[in-house]
């Protein structure tokens, strides 16, 4: 939803800019006198400025959905799932229909301060990065069943919403037991030194028997980044150079603990190289993924990650440079777009304190940051 204020020098002039703007569908909110021969008109439409309509973020990117999933907002037809995506319509529909009666019923209260409220909050949430479709769609589903006084109490309302990205929120740790984790990504976001810090967590600090495979054959600095943290925390490192190679050294290990793979980062749009990544998942029914993503990066970059991706089995998600960044809100867009919880927050180069697993708290206290 689009909420925007319109001014003229009588509500009529104001309401055919809305017209000219919206269309025909814009909902009326609110209408005052802001000054002498000045009035003010509040109008709401529920398609964004571009006519993309607001499908539900959180339509399913990885494990058998379509190979290009949707941005948050866009839709998207599912070839490979006509009742999912029919039931999809039919929620999304049924939002909309919510939507209009939360609309009428601050329209027919006249001096209601709900809207005012409401576009203060989707500014808090949209100037911390969270995508504005989301920032929408999160406030429709708080602000709906609030009665008036509830819904002008800012204090409250702000509580409800944190409530309600407390839920949606969801992490895991991949390594809390035993298990073969590799870590995918595109280049340069910190995938070998987030993979050092987990080592030196688990091999120094929890005592566990662990050992270190790089995959990544087109940067030999790469292997011997690996090799050297290896030695320094004092566990074994192999460099395998094929999927053959890769195979036998978790045959090699298969009394470890735990066993980190390090691989290649390379362009989404290689399809060969990510061909070669999806292979992996064949080597072994216990290999887990996890997708490494920087939290400076443009939203659409990160959602063309998890869309390049989504021909994986990708189980989780980690977020690299918590530090370079003042927003977190690409962080919750991504988790939305991909269904996939978070695992770990880096947040620097120190080997391993720069580095946390992922908690629900933690991340509401990124998104809520007001």
């Amino acid at each position: 939803m689009h909420i925007k204020r319109f001014t003229g020098p009588s509500v009529k002039d104001a309401l055919k800019r809305i017209k000219a703007e919206f269309g025909e569908d814009a909902l009326i909110l609110s209408t005052k006198k802001i000054g002498q021969g000045l009035h003010e008109v509040v109008a709401a439409i529920d398609h964004d400025l571009k006519g993309e309509a607001i499908i539900a973020l959180d339509t399913p990117v990885f494990a058998g959905a379509p190979a290009r999933a949707a941005a948050p907002g866009e839709v998207r037809a599912d070839l490979s799932g006509k009742a999912r995506g029919l039931d999809a319509v039919k929620t999304e529909l049924r939002e909309l229909k919510e939507l209009k009666d939360l609309c009428l019923r601050m329209l027919s209260e006249s001096g209601n301060p709900v809207s005012g409220l409401y576009a203060k909050l989707s500014s808090e949430l949209t100037a911390n990065g969270i995508d504005k479709r989301l920032a929408d769609k999160i406030l429709l589903n708080t602000f709906k069943g609030m009665g008036k006084k509830e819904a002008s109490d800012a204090s409250f309302m702000r509580s409800q919403i944190r409530g309600r990205i407390f839920d949606r929120i969801s992490v895991v740790d991949p390594l809390s037991g035993k298990g073969v984790l590799a870590f995918v990504g595109p280049p340069g976001v910190g995938k070998t030194t987030t993979i050092a810090k987990l080592a030196a967590i688990h091999a120094l600090r929890k005592k566990k028997k662990l050992a270190l495979i790089s995959y990544d054959t087109y940067r030999i600095a790469a292997a011997e980044q690996l090799r050297l943290y290896g030695k320094l925390i004092g566990v074994p490192t192999e460099v395998a150079k094929d999927a053959r190679e890769l195979a036998s050294c978790l045959s090699m290990h298969r009394d470890k603990d735990i066993v980190l793979i390090d691989t290649a980062g390379r362009s989404v749009k290689n399809r060969e190289h990510m061909g070669e990544l999806a292979g992996i998942s064949r080597i072994s029914p216990h290999i887990r993924f996890n997708l490494v993503l920087g939290n400076d990066a443009r939203d659409e970059s990160l959602y063309d990650c998890v869309r390049g991706y989504a021909s994986m089995p990708v189980d989780s998600i980690s977020f690299t440079r918590i530090d370079l960044s003042s927003v977190y809100g690409p962080i919750l867009n991504t988790m939305m777009l991909a269904r996939k919880p978070v695992s770990y927050l880096a947040a620097g180069q120190r080997v391993p304190e720069d580095l946390e697993t992922a908690t629900k708290e933690r991340l509401v206290n990124f998104f809520m940051q007001n």
